[in-house]
């Protein structure tokens, strides 16, 4: 290389010093003291904004980040850093067939409602409500159930719980991971029966006070006898 070539390559590493240097920002520690979540759920929702995140058992969260992402940091956790929301969901376990026609008596007006809709889409024609547990919901918390509507069953709520969305105009319930599952009965040629797991995994949001239709699960697969399904239709209210 040329002395004119260094000279050249020299001065270019000079003048792009000081534009290097105005694009790093210097990074500096803050304390964020925690008031109503867990120190865990705050790291969670700032993951990705800082190249280090520490929740404490102090109730407290350490963060290293450039003053700009600092303050973005700070009104995130003054939004989310509230008291946790309280909702009740009513789910309802519909057994619906494609044999007989109609709607057994116990199923209230509005899931009626939402039964026609299903029959309109679907090939079901029979409906028969299994069970309708309830369920009171904390936001970020898990939620597990267990119970028996002709069939066993157990429903969760996981994977950071459930979330309230609110704006100016409305709230928005979203459920980050819902599972339900049933044990269907089959028998084997000794009498003696078999159970099969069902059931249905999904996420969902919903308006608050919606009726929704989570999911089907279908427990029977025999072609030779009548297709029948369990249908999970959930209300979900925001109440504290």
């Amino acid at each position: 290389m040329t002395m004119r070539r260094v000279a050249l390559v020299l001065l270019v590493i000079a003048l792009s010093a000081p534009a290097m240097t105005a694009q790093h920002e210097e990074m500096v520690p803050k304390l964020y003291p925690v008031k109503w979540r867990t120190p865990d759920e705050i790291a969670r929702l700032l993951d990705g904004f800082a190249p280090r995140i520490t929740a404490s058992s102090m109730q407290t969260i350490t963060v290293v980040a450039s003053e700009k992402t600092h303050a973005a940091i700070a009104e995130l956790i003054r939004k989310f850093d509230v008291p946790a929301k309280t909702i009740d969901f009513q789910f309802y376990l519909i057994k619906a067939s494609v044999s007989g026609e109609g709607i057994k008596d116990g199923v209230p007006d509005k899931i009626r409602r939402v039964i026609g809709d299903i029959a309109a889409l679907t090939r079901y024609r029979s409906f028969e409500l299994l069970d309708s547990p309830a369920v009171r919901a904390t936001e970020g918390r898990d939620v597990v159930l267990s119970g028996k509507g002709v069939y066993f069953y157990r429903l969760s709520i996981s994977g950071r719980g459930t979330t309230v969305v609110a704006d100016e105009k409305s709230r928005r319930i979203h459920v980050n991971d819902f599972d339900i599952g049933f044990s269907i009965p089959t028998y084997a040629t000794d009498g003696k029966p078999v159970f099969r797991d069902v059931g249905v995994r999904t996420s969902f949001d919903m308006q608050d006070g919606e009726t929704l239709v989570v999911g089907a699960s279908h427990i029977r697969d025999d072609p030779k006898e009548t297709g029948s399904a369990i249908i999970t239709v959930v209300t979900g209210k925001v109440v504290g």
